[in-house]
């Protein structure tokens, strides 16, 4: 990959999963996960994909009808129970998983947390890219975590560097940066036609 792609940064909104785990397990987890190409992981990519996109409706559902926006929490809460104690028990403690904004690169990201996160820790990461709902493990170190104030409520920015990631699916995220930045510039360039438009039946 061209390193000046790897910089490449968008503000996006994502699915993200991630939980703090040792730094001597991470050299050791990651090559198992990367030669583990057993029906296992793919299903545990398919139900990951599956989870970000109900996510995504339920927060559509919860504007009209928040009631059966509640219910379809509980049954989504119900399932996940169930995928955590098949597909990855040793991700149940200390997992946090939100949609939420970030701003993303290939080589890193940066994102709001509750709690703060130390400098150097290792955290280990399931994203899912949206509209392609694209499922990517990877393993990153934070490099900075800042407080800040929202809403009278504490919140924390942290940012990290991605140590592990398989470069398919770096890969995979510089295109979608890319696809993401054509959207945006192909957006303001209509919208600046429109305006002009306007201004010249108005003048």
């Amino acid at each position: 990959m061209d390193d000046r792609r790897r910089y490449f940064r968008i503000n996006d909104t994502v699915s993200l999963k991630y939980r703090v785990v040792q730094s001597n397990d991470v050299e050791t987890e990651f090559r198992r996960k990367e030669h583990e190409k057993n029906n296992l992981a793919d299903l545990k990519s398919a139900f990951n994909c599956i989870e970000a996109k109900l996510m995504a409706k339920i927060e559509q559902v919860e504007e009209t009808n928040p009631l059966v926006a509640e219910v379809l929490n509980l049954f989504d809460k119900k399932l996940s129970l169930m995928e955590s104690m098949i597909l990855h028990k040793d991700d149940v403690e200390n997992s946090i998983t939100e949609t939420q904004q970030v701003n993303l690169s290939a080589s890193g990201m940066s994102f709001e947390s509750n709690t703060p996160i130390n400098e150097g820790v290792n955290l280990k990461m399931e994203l899912v890219l949206f509209p392609e709902y694209q499922f990517i493990p990877l393993y990153a170190k934070v490099v900075d975590c800042r407080k800040k104030i929202d809403d009278n409520l504490y919140r924390f920015n942290v940012a990290v560097d991605f140590t592990h990631i398989c470069d398919s699916d770096q890969e995979m995220i510089m295109q979608h940066i890319l696809s993401r930045q054509a959207t945006i510039i192909k957006k303001e360039r209509e919208e600046q036609v429109q305006e002009a438009h306007k201004a010249i039946a108005n003048g």
